[in-house]
C-alpha cells in the first residue's frame, strides 16, 4: 500500500473513531479544509500529506498513525526537555515561498518536514535559533550530516526531538554550552534518527 493510501485509511479511521467530520477534523488540527477534502477524495493521487500535518492530526485525535493505536499521554502534548525545546514543527502558510520549496523537493521523491530551530546545540556549526531546517524524513544519514533525531525516555513515556551532528555511532552537539555536549549513542532504541537536514533558511531578521 502506498504512503498516501495508508494516510487516507488513517484519516478515515480517525473520523470514524472520533465522530468528527472532515471540516471538524481540519479545524481541530488547524489544516486547510479544502486540502484535506481533496486528499480524501483522491484528487492529490500519489502525493502524500506532509508529516507535520499527520502529526497535528495525531496530537488532536490522540491516535497514532502507526496502527491507529492511542498515543501515550506525553506524546499528545509537546514533551518537556531542556530549558527550551530544541526545535518546533513549523506550520507552513499556504501559497508561501516555503511551501513552494517543500513542494519542489517533494517532487523529487523526498518527504520533507520543516522545523524551526529553538535550541543552541548547533550554534558552532552555523545554525542559529530561528533558522528553518528542512528535514528529509527517512533519508540515510552520512557521517557529518546534521540530523533530526528522537530521544525516548521509555520509563516516563516521554520523547524529545533533537538536532545534532551524526558521527557514527554518536550524535554530537556543536555548542559553547557545556550542558549540551554529552554525546548521544545511536542505539536505535532510545536514540533514533528520523531524518537528515538537507537545507536551512534564515530570514534576515529571523535569528535570536
Amino acid at each position: 500500500m502506498s504512503e498516501s493510501a495508508e494516510q487516507r485509511r488513517y484519516l478515515l479511521d480517525v473520523m470514524q473513531r472520533t465522530g468528527w467530520s472532515q471540516t471538524e477534523l481540519a479545524a481541530r488540527a488547524r489544516l486547510d479544509p479544502s486540502t484535506l477534502s481533496r486528499f480524501l477524495l483522491g484528487q492529490r493521487e500519489g502525493r502524500a500529506m506532509r508529516a507535520s500535518s499527520i502529526r497535528k492530526i495525531e496530537q488532536v485525535s490522540g491516535l497514532g498513525f502507526e496502527g491507529g493505536q492511542p498515543l501515550p499521554a506525553a506524546a499528545q502534548t509537546p514533551a518537556e526537555g531542556l530549558s527550551e525545546p530544541d526545535a518546533l514543527p513549523l506550520d507552513v502558510p499556504a501559497r508561501s515561498h516555503l511551501e513552494a520549496i517543500i513542494a519542489a523537493l517533494s517532487q523529487r521523491g523526498r518527504n520533507v518536514d520543516p522545523w524551526s530551530l529553538r535550541g543552541r546545540a548547533l550554534e558552532n556549526a552555523g545554525y542559529r535559533p530561528g533558522d528553518i531546517l528542512l528535514v528529509a524524513l527517512g533519508e540515510t544519514a552520512l557521517a557529518g550530516d546534521v540530523v533530526c533525531a528522537q530521544v525516548y525516555d521509555w520509563p516516563s513515556g516521554k520523547a524529545e526531538t533533537v538536532f545534532r551532528i551524526f558521527q557514527p555511532p554518536y550524535l554530537l552537539a556543536a555548542s559553547s554550552d557545556p550542558t549540551l555536549m554529552r554525546p548521544m549513542v545511536l542505539d536505535g532504541e532510545t536514540v533514533e534518527i528520523k531524518g537528515v537536514v538537507i537545507n536551512s533558511i534564515r530570514d534576515r531578521g529571523g535569528h535570536q
